[in-house]
């Protein structure tokens, strides 16, 4: 590596998003090339014997956002992160915790991964902006204070890290769209009230925009976590893993094909039964699902709002149901 590319890599640029199906990250090359890197979205608190016991005991090879951790001193417990803690020591995603303390852990193993990807030394600056629910925005100042504090010092796999936070933006989700969206519209979005609609897996958060000025946003648990907790709910022996791919690659019209990968049936009667339930719940949550949501996002942007930008994996799948509110 040339000495003007230790030069410019000095200073990393990473953007984060702590989404409750995966926790997605945008990180700058010396090139100036903008790369993706994806994470799973679990975190679990493991002994340090544990994980010292599963490196001497590791076979093969694989990619660092595969097998990432973290310790932070005078701590007992190693976090692990994503893949590791989610398929070794079966991690929850913690969907009903906030937002912003498990993701200073995915954030101090999402900056080890980008070292690991950029063959960097264990000490060098970064610049860091990060999503959080309008909901949670408050704690952006918690936030930054304890992930500054943390990446100053902390053990990786591959040993200490020691980073210094130079830059940090919190943005509430669905920022980045109401940006883009008063870029395109310039002057006519500044004239008129408008909401940005976020709905993802986790939650469901709404920012009105009234004339140019944006205000506070509202954030709910109304997230399509809910619609597949009310399936298992309804079916047997199902769970939220294999359900929540499953149900989103059926498809509004439900193909029955997609469905026959998650029946439990040994036979070919059995399996066409179970498929009909599994279509009858799918339909009954979502119907359910979606009257609540849409009920909410009425009763939370104002009467006069004259214009709705819906995003978020969960809007495309109820891109049916919510041009109806339009």
């Amino acid at each position: 590596m040339s000495k003007y590319t230790q030069k410019k890599e000095k200073l990393i640029k990473i953007a984060i998003d702590f989404g409750g199906s995966s926790t997605k990250i945008i990180y700058e090359k010396a090139s100036g090339e903008i790369t993706s890197l994806v994470m799973e979205p679990e975190v679990n608190n493991v002994p340090v014997e544990l994980v010292k016991e599963w490196e001497r005991n590791l076979i093969g090879w694989a990619e660092a956002e595969n097998k990432a951790w973290v310790y932070t001193p005078n701590s007992h417990w190693v976090q692990t992160v994503g893949h590791l803690a989610k398929k070794m020591y079966q991690a929850n995603t913690g969907l009903e915790e906030l937002k912003y303390e498990r993701g200073i852990y995915k954030t101090l193993a999402a900056v080890w991964v980008i070292k690991e990807k950029l063959q960097l030394k264990s000490s060098f600056e970064v610049a860091l902006a990060i999503l959080l629910p309008p909901g949670e925005f408050e704690n952006k100042e918690e936030f930054e204070t304890l992930v500054k504090q943390k990446l100053a010092q902390y053990i990786s796999p591959t040993g200490k890290m020691h980073v210094k936070l130079v830059y940090f933006k919190c943005l509430p989700e669905g920022a980045g769209i109401y940006l883009v969206h008063e870029a395109n519209t310039a002057k006519i979005s500044r004239d008129k009230v408008y909401g940005i609609v976020m709905l993802g897996y986790r939650n469901a958060s709404v920012l009105v925009s009234n004339k140019g000025i944006v205000e506070k946003g509202k954030t709910s648990n109304l997230g399509m976590i809910q619609m597949i907790e009310r399936i298992v709910t309804l079916t047997s022996g199902q769970n939220v893993e294999s359900l929540t791919p499953t149900v989103v690659r059926a498809g509004g019209e439900i193909d029955e094909r997609v469905l026959q990968g998650i029946t439990r049936s040994t036979t070919k009667e059995g399996k066409a039964v179970e498929v009909e339930k599994l279509k009858r719940a799918i339909n009954m949550a979502r119907a359910e699902y979606a009257s609540v949501l849409v009920s909410w996002i009425n009763n939370t942007l104002p009467r006069e709002t004259s214009e709705i930008v819906f995003c978020g994996g969960t809007a495309d799948y109820l891109a049916r149901e919510l041009n109806l509110t339009a």
